[in-house]
């Protein structure tokens, strides 16, 4: 008691209060995570199940889209805006081109492609190699 009157905490004190921060924000960054994953999985597990399906959507304005849909077996164009849902045109399945590539990339795959010249990128590694190559042949 006395040291909250003056203000003033010992050594030990100081670091009990830290420690006990520090557990506190780990607590809180593991309810967050976890929170954000049962809820991210009912969801997915509410729109798992159904028969519509938002393939690809083209924003034209900030109010307006182009978005392709898919209903059971059925492709529609519509456009959506603020106050209105307009269906555009009816497609068949040959008319429509998946642009999207199936293979998943990896975090690091990313990154590297973010932040080139990394260290670890490998083809940052090969540039190098035949820079390298290229010097030596030029120098001889």
């Amino acid at each position: 008691m006395v040291f909250l009157i003056f203000g003033t905490t010992s050594g030990v004190e100081s670091v009990l209060k830290l420690i006990g921060l520090i557990i506190l924000c780990v607590i809180i960054i593991a309810a967050s995570y976890y929170t954000t994953r049962f809820v991210g999985k009912r969801q997915a597990g509410m729109t798992g199940d159904s028969n519509f399906k938002s393939l690809d959507i083209f924003r034209i304005n900030q109010n307006k889209y182009l978005q392709l849909i898919a209903v059971g077996k059925r492709y529609f164009v519509i456009a959506v805006s603020k106050d209105n849902v307009q269906l555009i045109a009816e497609l068949q399945e040959e008319d429509i081109t998946y642009w999207r590539s199936e293979k998943k990339m990896s975090f690091k795959d990313i990154m590297t492609k973010v932040v080139p010249g990394r260290k670890d990128d490998p083809e940052q590694e090969e540039k190098q190699e035949e820079e390298r190559e290229d010097d030596s042949s030029s120098n001889n």
